[in-house]
């Protein structure tokens, strides 16, 4: 994938700052249960939101299967679109990720995930753990998941209120890989997509044609107006 036109100088590109998702699963290594989420797309243009909600989707419940519980891992997606960081609770079986630009700080975004992880016990305790299938978006703990997106998306003040709540110091044995590394042998990210229950089959042509850098034509595209969105993206038939 090559960045949409429009899409933002590379140096511009570089020094964005953002916060997109929080996601959270009831851990399975065969099949996550999704639990609630928090999106906030609104950089992107408007045609493409869907589909790029969609892919955070399937990468999130993919990269929850195939991450360990206990480890803290920092998956660079392959669409252009930044880190998804993940991190699953040994005990409570809950798997949070937040999806970020590459330059939002790594201790403030498992900060936010340890602060999920902790509300989301508080409040959630003896509300998810019989759950065996995907709740639908809004069920459980949708408010208070809006909220700490909203609070962390300025990773200054995020500092501050993480270091309210605890002194943290540098997040250390962090495994930063990207997404083929998670992939079993003679598996195809593409055949995993087809497959998946996740993906419309739009979403899944979106991924094919459209080009990568999706966060870095993000607020160029955001300006362009519908009629121009089509002709520059015809093959994805989004519309």
């Amino acid at each position: 994938m090559n960045d949409f036109p429009g899409a933002l100088p590379s140096s511009e590109r570089s020094s964005k700052v953002a916060l997109y998702a929080i996601l959270i699963y009831k851990h399975d290594a065969s099949k996550p249960v999704f639990l609630s989420s928090a999106v906030d797309l609104s950089s992107f243009p408007f045609f493409h939101r869907s589909s790029l909600k969609e892919h955070i989707y399937f990468h999130s419940r993919l990269v929850c299967s195939r991450t360990p519980k206990g480890n803290r891992e920092v998956i660079e997606l392959e669409s252009g679109i930044g880190h998804l960081h993940v991190y699953t609770n040994k005990d409570t079986n809950v798997s949070v990720l937040v999806l970020s630009t590459k330059t939002y700080p790594l201790r403030i975004a498992f900060g936010l995930i340890d602060a999920t992880q902790r509300l989301f016990h508080q409040k959630c305790r003896n509300k998810y753990e019989h759950v065996t299938q995907d709740l639908m978006e809004g069920a459980l703990f949708s408010t208070d998941l809006q909220e700490l997106l909203k609070k962390y998306q300025n990773p200054s003040e995020a500092d501050k209120l993480s270091r309210v709540q605890k002194d943290l110091d540098e997040v250390k044995d962090v495994m930063l890989k990207n997404i083929d590394d998670l992939l079993q042998r003679g598996e195809k990210l593409d055949d995993l997509m087809k497959k998946s229950q996740d993906l419309s089959n739009s979403s899944y042509q979106f991924y094919r044609c459209v080009p990568s850098g999706v966060a870095a034509g993000a607020e160029a595209d955001a300006a362009m107006s519908s009629e121009q969105a089509k002709k520059n993206n015809q093959c994805c038939k989004l519309y």
